[in-house]
């Protein structure tokens, strides 16, 4: 039986994330385009796609 070992992501990981998912959920219409490729990356982030 193998020994799994939690290793904590990098910090600026967890921000550029954060950051992504806050721009996902972003209802302004001047960055739109920003939200929409946002929501597609945390998405597929999310799915382990």
């Amino acid at each position: 039986m193998s020994e799994q070992i939690y290793a904590e992501k990098p910090e600026s990981e967890r921000t550029f994330w954060d950051d992504a998912t806050k721009y996902a959920a972003s209802k302004n219409s001047d960055e739109s385009f920003v939200s929409e490729i946002a929501y597609m990356m945390v998405t597929l982030h999310r799915t382990g796609a």
